[in-house]
């Protein structure tokens, strides 16, 4: 079939529905899930619907970090200070109210295609997950700055577009984990857990998913797994040392539940190479290339060779009606 030339190119506005999700051979393998460190950030400005949109659009799970704003409002950012991420000059979050955060452009930064993207508020995230998922997935919800109003407002929209069971709040003291379980016990509680700390968290019992900071083994996984634990492999960062094909390998090999990463994409081309991935007989295995027109390399943009799968009659992942990835 002819090649044909994709564009990586999301919109402002994050309003259609993403394909139906499609359905693998249930007596394949089930793989992990990965979970894009604050969305597609290396095609995409970080923490921003554009980068989640991309995410739910291959079946992705992705984190987010969430901040207060002064008037009481959840919004999703990494930094406590706008100046890195916004055009807006250096000041904190919870210094300004929602409506200033809302003036600042969380995307020109990344590049001008995207110039013009907001800061979303956490509702508009959780909205966006729960129209968009194409099956099931693992939200991250990185706790990085809220107030006691602000952990019932979590619950809440949590609740709201029911994402109970494929969420998870993490990096909150215990303290303020055991608030959101009080709040909701469905509610469910991960936090970073080094090796030498997974016996005293399970004695514990407040933990329903563990971030092991360490390579699990097939043991650990086993043993976590059988106290109805979910797992995840918390290799996120920059760098050759996190875009490491044997770490993605023997960690999936030990039967994680979900990898959070910067590198989710190249992740995924590295499972399927090793055939971990169940494809449906339905469906047609092509390559996708993933093409952006940017050329900054402290931000390691780039144009690599993956896979995923489509509808054979279908051969576009689209975003807000552009096309960001094609399969040829």
């Amino acid at each position: 079939m002819k090649r044909i030339s994709p564009v990586a190119v999301l919109s402002v506005l994050v309003l259609a529905a993403s394909e139906a999700p499609t359905t693998a051979d249930e007596s394949m393998p089930i793989p992990p899930i990965q979970i894009a460190h604050r969305g597609l950030l290396r095609h995409a400005p970080e923490n921003t619907l554009p980068a989640f949109a991309a995410c739910l659009a291959l079946g992705m799970g992705f984190e987010l970090d969430i901040r207060t704003t002064k008037d009481g409002h959840l919004v999703v950012l990494h930094d406590d200070n706008i100046q890195r991420t916004t055009n807006g000059p250096s000041r904190s979050v919870r210094d300004m109210t929602l409506n200033e955060v809302k003036r600042l452009d969380a995307g020109g930064w990344f590049d001008k295609t995207y110039a013009g993207v907001r800061v979303p508020t956490l509702e508009e995230t959780l909205s966006l997950v729960s129209h968009r998922k194409r099956g099931p997935t693992i939200i991250a919800l990185n706790v990085k700055d809220v107030t006691r109003k602000g952990e019932t407002q979590l619950v809440d929209l949590v609740e709201k577009y029911n994402l109970l069971g494929e969420s998870f709040a993490f990096d909150q003291s215990d303290e303020m984990s055991r608030r959101l379980k009080k709040l909701n016990p469905a509610f469910r509680i991960g936090q970073n857990v080094n090796r030498q700390s997974i016996d005293a968290r399970i004695e514990e019992g407040l933990l329903d998913c563990f971030l092991l900071a360490s390579l699990p083994t097939a043991d650990e996984v086993l043993r976590l797994h059988d106290l109805d634990k979910q797992v995840l492999f918390n290799f996120a960062g920059s760098g050759e040392g996190r875009r490491n094909q044997d770490a993605w390998q023997r960690a999936a090999a030990a039967g994680i539940d979900g990898l959070l990463t910067d590198y989710p994409l190249e992740c995924r081309a590295a499972w399927r190479a090793a055939d971990r991935v169940a494809v449906a007989p339905a469906l047609d295995l092509r390559g996708v290339w993933v093409e952006t027109p940017w050329a900054k390399p402290v931000i390691d943009r780039g144009r690599f060779g993956a896979w995923d799968h489509m509808a054979v009659d279908n051969p576009y992942v689209h975003v807000d009606g552009n096309t960001l990835f094609c399969f040829y």
